[in-house]
């Protein structure tokens, strides 16, 4: 569970660059990912990871086996393969833990996240166990029943074939349902907006003693859990700027500034800020508006002036 909280830290990154923040100073001055020319370079503290203590074994066996673990990628113009971390370096006294991510992989983890939304990686954090945490990424925005053989779901939950089966080698359906199933739908259940339901699937669906092949997992959505500032946040992000930014303001920043309603769209969290926090905002562009003929990028010099003087409020 330990390697997947490392990869949640690392596609928690990705959406905060995507968003615009920039990575070096991501939450705090602990947890830091910095580009370099062929590396993204990450820095965190092992209580971004491990929730139960500073155990030194368990940090280690954590950095070691995913450093150990490759990723492969392939489409219809390469094929390429690396580490998920490289040069994991552990400093004790600290607590702080250091490595690499390859800018390939970076590319796609980027991509990944995309499909994420912020608090469901937040939530995936908190799950207690690697069974339940895998269970909340598998059922996270599904809408339709799963049907998952016995076999593919061992391995994506990372189970040896051979676990879960008696002496003669038939698998053991109470024992895989009490100690992964249950306790991971509890946990779920007890404060994720994403659970689920299942049933067995058998060989025979009309024998209830034939062999159990797989399960169908039904999504469950908890609504109860969600995280409302942040849902608020995307549905604001669906509505054009033109139908949240004062009309005024909105004709001032076309016509006077000269930018793009894409522009504007683009900026709008800054826009609708400033409006809430700047009492005569149109007054303040029109002095930034002049200030701003003599840069070399006036637009751009608005944008990080306006944020300046929102931060000053």
């Amino acid at each position: 569970i330990h390697e997947q909280r490392i990869v949640l830290r690392i596609l928690e990154a990705c959406q905060a660059e995507l968003k615009g923040v920039k990575l070096k100073d991501y939450a705090g001055t602990k947890r830091k990912f910095e580009h370099g020319l062929w590396d993204v370079d990450a820095q965190m503290h092992v209580s971004d990871v491990i929730f139960s203590g500073r155990d030194y074994n368990e940090i280690i066996a954590a950095l070691d086996s995913l450093a150990g673990r490759f990723f492969t990628y392939e489409d219809d113009e390469e094929w390429w393969k690396c580490g998920f971390i490289s040069n994991p370096k552990y400093k004790k006294r600290t607590g702080i833990i250091t490595f690499r991510v390859s800018n390939d992989l970076w590319d796609v983890f980027t991509k990944f996240a995309k499909g994420y939304r912020e608090f469901e990686l937040n939530k995936a954090l908190a799950l207690p166990t690697g069974y339940s945490l895998r269970f909340y990424m598998l059922m996270s925005g599904q809408v339709y029943p799963l049907d998952i053989s016995l076999e593919n779901l061992k391995d994506r939950l990372g189970i040896p074939a051979d676990k879960y089966k008696d002496k003669n080698g038939k698998d053991r359906i109470d024992h895989f349902e009490e100690r992964v199933l249950k306790p991971a739908k509890a946990a779920l259940d007890e404060s994720c907006p994403y659970t689920f339901n299942y049933v067995k699937v058998r060989e025979n669906p009309n024998n209830k003693r034939s062999k159990v092949t797989g399960f169908r997992f039904y999504p469950v959505y908890q609504p109860q859990f969600r995280d409302e500032e942040l849902e608020g946040k995307e549905l604001q992000a669906k509505v054009t700027a033109r139908y949240q930014i004062d009309s005024h303001v909105y004709e001032y920043l076309r016509y006077s500034c000269g930018f793009t309603s894409e522009e504007i769209n683009r900026n709008k969290e800054t826009f609708i800020t400033a409006q809430e926090k700047i009492t005569d905002l149109i007054g303040e562009l029109a002095l930034l508006n002049g200030k701003s003929r003599e840069k070399n990028n006036p637009k751009g010099w608005i944008i990080n002036a306006l944020k300046g003087k929102i931060k000053d409020k």
